[in-house]
């Protein structure tokens, strides 16, 4: 049997559509560490962990404002809900999916918005905390490496006051910047934005800007190519307003810190080279947090 990738590479293999990736051993071994690693990060915090599947209610992604602002992003689910002889026609047609139906479920666009919908209803005497993280989905693949369609989000998320969410964003968007200096990786921390659908998308755009409620961490993940690998962000109080909880008698502010799994391990490969067991050892201690192999 020959093996697709070199001993001990952490590598990717493409498929027949972008955005898609199949991921060597050792690849899948360094998204265990950077786990292992962000779990570190947060052990000071009273995180509850919670566990979300990488589908989720469409009537709550459409509640949350993401259907509206994202429609071009937004991987819906159909299927055929006809009968036999309505399949029996259709079965050798290149449009065989033709009549088939919307579900009501989605595909996951980011691993926090389950996560809301647990709040419904509540007055949140002190902030909750959640740990998470999910395969998630966008339709925006390309031939870019780290621009994948499917791919795995880890995510901090509080709830809670307007003031405790803008504090809670600030430490960790300081926090996230440190622990990626450690691992060698030159990040610049830009205010950046959301890509918003149709004809508003330029004022949501420069108003999410002008409110700095958006901060990316940019890397080199290939030669000349720089992306996002990390966020810290403030939402106001949207999720508040959708899900009615309040915060000192007010609509709830919320606040994440999202990790591009992925990302991050392409911008180790390229910084440091596919074999992560032989990367310079402090890099190796921060990857995990010193809990690693």
């Amino acid at each position: 049997m020959t093996d697709l990738h070199p001993s001990g590479a952490a590598t990717l293999l493409p498929t027949d559509v972008p955005g898609v990736v199949l991921y060597s051993g050792a690849f899948e071994t360094l998204i265990a560490d950077l786990r292992l690693g962000i779990e570190v990060l947060g052990a000071d915090e009273p995180f509850e962990r919670i566990a979300v599947p990488p589908v989720i209610s469409r009537a709550l992604v459409e509640r949350a404002g993401y259907a509206k602002a994202f429609p071009h992003l937004l991987g819906t689910v159909h299927s055929f809900t006809g009968t036999a002889a309505e399949w029996g026609e259709l079965s050798g047609r290149p449009d065989w999916h033709a009549t088939q139906q919307i579900g009501d479920v989605v595909l996951l666009p980011a691993a926090c918005y389950p996560l809301y919908a647990t709040l419904e209803g509540r007055e949140l005497t002190e902030p909750v905390r959640f740990a998470t993280s999910a395969y998630c989905f966008r339709q925006e693949g390309s031939h870019e490496p780290g621009r994948l369609r499917s791919f795995r989000m880890a995510e901090y998320v509080t709830a809670g006051s307007q003031q405790h969410c803008e504090d809670w964003r600030t430490r960790w968007l300081d926090r996230v910047a440190d622990w990626l200096t450690a691992l060698d990786l030159k990040a610049t921390v830009e205010v950046a934005d959301d890509p918003f659908f149709g004809r508003a998308r330029r004022i949501f755009q420069a108003a999410q800007r002008a409110q700095e409620l958006k901060y990316e961490l940019r890397v080199e993940l290939a030669d000349g190519l720089v992306q996002a690998i990390a966020s810290a962000n403030c939402h106001k109080d949207t999720f508040g307003t959708a899900f009615g909880f309040t915060a000192d008698g007010e609509p709830g502010h919320t606040a994440c810190a999202a990790f591009g799994l992925e990302r991050i391990a392409l911008a180790l490969i390229h910084a440091h080279g596919e074999h992560p067991a032989q990367w310079p050892a402090s890099v190796r201690l921060a990857l995990t947090g010193g809990l690693g192999r």
